[in-house]
């Protein structure tokens, strides 16, 4: 285990496969959040106000607010292990970098699209 951890870390990176990992998951997981979601949930429950008393439950403010992180996470983590497996760690280094980063972005995603909305008026 600590091996494949120092393995994993020594390898080299590459930039250009994290530069595109990067980009492709944010756009994927923003559309998700921003239009996916929102359109299978209106879809599937409709308006009114029994969508409401279901749209205030706990869990669907879980499945709201976290599916596509969760979405793209469980993609980024198929493709590190993938690539762990077949001992490709540069890889699997920017899979595992992506997910990271991608973790990050996703918990500052207000103030982001806050600045956003604000700049692009």
């Amino acid at each position: 285990m600590k091996a494949t951890i120092i393995s994993i870390f020594s390898s080299k990176t590459k930039w250009l496969h994290l530069t595109i990992l990067i980009i492709s998951t944010a756009l994927v997981t923003t559309f998700l959040y921003m239009f996916l979601i929102p359109f299978v949930f209106w879809n599937i429950y409709g308006s009114g106000t029994s969508a409401d008393r279901i749209g205030e439950l706990p869990i669907m403010i879980f499945v709201g607010e976290w599916l596509a992180l969760i979405i793209a996470l469980l993609f980024l983590s198929f493709g590190f292990y993938r690539n762990r497996a077949k001992h490709n760690l540069p890889n699997g280094k920017s899979y595992l970098l992506a997910s990271i980063l991608l973790v990050l972005l996703y918990l500052l995603r207000g103030p982001i699209l806050n600045f956003m909305f604000t700049v692009f008026q």
